[in-house]
């Protein structure tokens, strides 16, 4: 129970409140309580101003404090009725005292107080006394009140306290109601991910699930919603991928199996020619298997490579000086555009032969008789770039968007009726392999692949 998100917030929430409240009401307990006692004190110390005026008369008529315990102890600070030293205003026995400027207290109702010093911290409540504005001394009152609070105070203060509790507890309550509604709304999305997962451990694939709650939910939840639809694609481009290797290696299979009953049953005579068609089966059949190897080899990144330096225009005028025949022939016109002074690349000469074989091949098969195929070379950055492009075709947003993938043909292709598909996708990998990147671009009239290689040293 205690490892549920929501129950440990919902404690930690209750944990932070009791803290807060606890911190709270001792503060505010003892400020209330220092400050009504200060309070209590400033207000008893209070003395008639007549007392004073007496007080400072006697000081001005004797220029001494002597003798001044008349003053303290008899009519003169009996307040205005003259009733005695303790029934003074105030009332409850309050204690008179003159203090000299040493701080020594020279007259008291209390005797015992007579010759000793006075808390420094009590001048601050005593009033002082000044004769033509030069002070002579302080005149101090302390009552029952100073020293101890009443029953009135004391109730108080027990009432003030009281209604503390009452806000602490209602504060709890509070705090854990909020605590659980929050942990609920915290915990609702991953509960939500953790069905979503339960459900893509189950083949359930593109499950997706709301975006809703914190900045690091909603991160993780769209995370999850790409990586569900990565799946989904993923598995729906295997179940097609395998339907169409059935059907690539049917059609070879089936051609082979039909020649061989043939010749088998006398329908075709075990001559030459039937053999020949037979065995240009079982080549296709082998072609078609080792492009299957190496996609799936390049896919995982298991493919090996023996790098080389290559020089790229070097590379180039090889293959159109073995194409070239062919585009003769095809009435097909070449542009070749190299760069001069391209740097050297590493790589694997025989994958980026295949590479740009493929490229060749594709652009010889699909330009019309009088169309044109460039080749160009350049320097882009810190890589260079190799581009195949030929006239007479053109590729859909849709066909370019599919143009890698295994066994896809575009409907021109399919008529054809040539290649089995799988020449892109793994010229693809093959370039990813170099750290480079394959593109196709299309226009009107025009189809461009390039291809890009980085410039120097391989850095494993």
């Amino acid at each position: 129970m205690f490892n549920r998100l929501s129950v440990r917030l919902s404690l930690a929430f209750l944990l932070s409140a009791w803290i807060g409240v606890g911190a709270m009401m001792l503060v505010v307990q003892r400020t209330l309580d220092a400050g009504f006692r200060q309070y209590v004190i400033s207000r008893e110390s209070e003395i008639n101003p007549e007392q004073i005026t007496q007080l400072e008369a006697y000081y001005a008529a004797n220029g001494t404090w002597a003798g001044a315990e008349t003053q303290v102890s008899g009519r003169g600070l009996s307040g205005s009725g003259g009733n005695g030293a303790g029934a003074g205003e105030g009332g409850r026995g309050a204690t008179y005292s003159i203090v000299d400027l040493d701080g020594v207290i020279v007259s008291s109702t209390d005797a015992t107080l007579e010759g000793t010093l006075i808390n420094p911290a009590l001048v601050e409540i005593a009033h002082p006394l000044a004769v033509d504005g030069v002070q002579v001394g302080w005149l101090y009152r302390a009552s029952p009140g100073i020293q101890a609070l009443g029953a009135a105070e004391m109730a108080f203060l027990d009432e003030s306290n009281r209604w503390l509790l009452f806000a602490g507890l209602g504060a709890t309550v509070l705090a854990l109601l909020v605590g659980v509604i929050l942990a609920y709304s915290l915990a609702r999305p991953l509960r939500e991910l953790t069905t979503a997962v339960r459900d893509l451990s189950v083949g359930q694939w593109g499950r997706q699930v709301d975006v809703r709650g914190t900045v690091e939910v909603n991160a993780l939840t769209t995370e999850f919603n790409t990586m569900s639809q990565a799946l989904a694609e993923a598995e729906t481009l295997r179940q097609r991928m395998a339907a169409d290797v059935a059907h690539e290696l049917r059609t070879p299979v089936t051609v082979l199996r039909g020649h061989l009953e043939a010749m088998l049953d006398g329908v075709y005579p075990l001559d030459s020619a039937h053999v020949a068609v037979a065995h240009d089966q079982t080549l296709h059949l082998a072609r078609l298997v080792e492009d299957l190897r190496v996609l799936t080899l390049a896919e995982a990144k298991r493919l090996p490579l023996e790098r080389t330096v290559i020089h790229p225009a070097e590379l180039i005028n090889q293959f159109l000086e073995a194409f070239e025949p062919l585009m003769i022939d095809g009435n097909i016109r070449l542009i070749r555009e190299i760069a001069p002074d391209l740097p050297a690349v590493t790589a694997d000469v025989t994958r980026i032969r295949q590479v740009i074989s493929n490229l060749l091949t594709n652009a010889l098969r699909h330009t019309p008789t009088g169309g044109e195929i460039a080749v160009r070379v350049s320097r882009l950055h810190a890589s260079v770039r190799f581009s195949v492009s030929n006239t007479g075709s053109h590729l859909s947003d849709t066909d370019a968007a599919h143009v890698f993938q295994p066994f896809w043909r575009a409907d021109t292709a399919r008529e054809q009726g040539s290649g089995s598909g799988l020449g892109l996708a793994i010229s693809r990998e093959i370039i990813a392999l170099h750290d480079g990147t394959l593109t196709v671009e299309s226009s009107d009239n025009r189809v461009t692949f390039a291809f890009t290689l980085p410039i120097g040293a391989f850095k494993s």
